[in-house]
């Protein structure tokens, strides 16, 4: 079906129109089509659009009616007129129409020049855009080199800082490794020095005996004479043999008692064997217990004891005892010839300068690495001491502190006091208050110690 003739003429009147503005200003639509940027063009263009939207509405009231005839004119124009408003309720939905067609048409050109606007004002912007993007790329180009300049340094300085580290271990190491070379060459020279201080110490226990020997006019008995004659002067055998046997199985305890409080000394002992060979020599050997639990062990012992009724008792039980003094015994031994010296409750019974003379000579007597334990009554055991003038040979007790100096004024190392024989614990305070704790040390303390030296 075909257009209407009537639009079809409105149509070609826009395109006459549109034409005839084309041809008036070409400049504004190529501005249009190309996109440029014509601030000029644009207000033309929006005046334009102004215009036709002015026009758009189709209203029949406003085209004039009028004749040109001078004779028939004014009747023919109020007969046009009566014929327009007569026929108005016909053409008006035709109006309507064109109206709404030429309101479309003016917001599409509308939309047109708003998109012409803000791409013309885009255009700028863009530029703007352009240039602050150059600016920052060349910025980042500038932080890119310097951040490789500073990557570099870095790398620099780690590297720098690696080698010196790597400089300052090996530093290190070879700080630690003088300092083990120091310790190791300290440890050996300070084993040198004991071990000379322990020369210096046996050589002068060996003058010492010398310069006795000298003076007195007295030197060492030999084992073809006998050491008997040498006996008189500490006591008279036919008075004191039986007596003292009889008090020791009165006053001493039971021979399994002492054995289980000596067999605590036994590891010493075989360690010196071990080490030194040698073999044990056990003064004041009484009823010969420290030698059966050498024999025990299988560690080659011997005794000596001046009462003949101990030394009878002891070969009873097959132990190799010599009735002697125990120091003119030691001294008619071959220096250097034994691994331990031990003396159970025997320094007690001797004077000062006996107990400073066999001090020394057992230094001399053992053995490199050997060991001597001496044990005698605690004094610092009321309990103890109450019992220490019972025995009526005993001179006077001998602190441990005192003995252990002696041993360290000769030269023994490793000096160790260990006490022993505890009372029984009915007879101590009952309580944990510190004052009972302290009473019970003094009043019912140990009632032996031993003092273990160290050749």
């Amino acid at each position: 079906m075909g257009e209407d003739p009537i639009i079809q003429a409105i149509k070609r009147d826009i395109e006459e129109l549109l034409a005839a503005k084309r041809a008036a200003d070409p400049g504004l639509f190529a501005a249009a089509n190309s996109g440029v940027n014509n601030q000029g063009i644009l207000e033309e263009f929006r005046w334009a659009l102004e215009q036709a939207a002015g026009l758009a509405t189709v209203d029949i009231n406003r085209v004039p009616v009028r004749s040109m005839r001078p004779v028939w004119g004014p009747i023919i124009t109020l007969l046009k007129r009566a014929i327009r408003k007569s026929t108005y309720w016909l053409y008006q939905p035709l109006f309507q129409q064109i109206t709404a067609y030429n309101k479309a048409v003016v917001d599409f050109l509308n939309k047109v020049a708003l998109r012409m606007e803000k791409v013309a004002n885009h255009t700028p912007l863009e530029e703007k855009m352009e240039a602050l993007l150059t600016q920052l790329s060349l910025k980042i180009e500038a932080v890119e080199k310097i951040s490789e300049q500073w990557e570099a340094k870095l790398k620099e300085t780690l590297a720098g800082v690696a080698s010196d580290k790597a400089d300052l271990q090996r530093e290190v190491v070879e700080a630690k490794q003088r300092v083990q070379d120091a310790l190791i060459e300290l440890t050996s020279l300070r084993r040198l020095v004991e071990d000379y201080r322990a020369e210096a110490a046996f050589l002068r226990a060996k003058l010492a005996l010398t310069l006795q020997y000298q003076r007195t006019g007295k030197w060492p008995v030999s084992r073809e004479e006998g050491p008997e004659e040498t006996l008189r002067s500490l006591q008279d055998l036919e008075d004191t043999t039986w007596f003292y046997h009889a008090f020791e199985q009165q006053f001493r305890g039971s021979e399994e008692l002492i054995k289980e409080r000596q067999r605590a000394y036994i590891p010493e002992v075989r360690k010196a064997y071990e080490t030194c060979g040698g073999y044990v020599l056990d003064l004041g050997a009484g009823r010969g217990e420290f030698l059966e639990l050498c024999r025990e062990a299988d560690i080659p012992a011997k005794g000596v004891d001046l009462n003949e009724a101990m030394v009878f008792r002891c070969r009873e039980k097959g132990l190799e005892v010599e009735r002697a003094d125990a120091i003119a015994y030691l001294q008619s031994l071959p220096d250097e010839s034994l691994c331990a010296v031990t003396a159970y409750q025997l320094v007690e019974h001797l004077t000062p300068q006996q107990l400073w003379l066999l001090v020394q000579i057992v230094l001399v007597k053992l053995r490199l690495g050997g060991v001597v334990i001496l044990e005698t009554v605690n004094p610092h055991s009321l309990a103890a001491l109450q019992n220490f003038y019972l025995d009526l040979t005993h001179k006077r007790p001998i602190p441990a502190p005192t003995l252990r100096f002696l041993l360290e004024a000769v030269g023994f190392r490793r000096i160790d006091v260990r006490f022993s024989s505890p009372v029984l614990e009915d007879l101590r305070l009952k309580g944990d208050d510190p004052s009972i704790v302290r009473l019970n040390e003094l009043l019912f303390g140990f009632q032996d110690y031993a003092v273990v030296g160290w050749r």
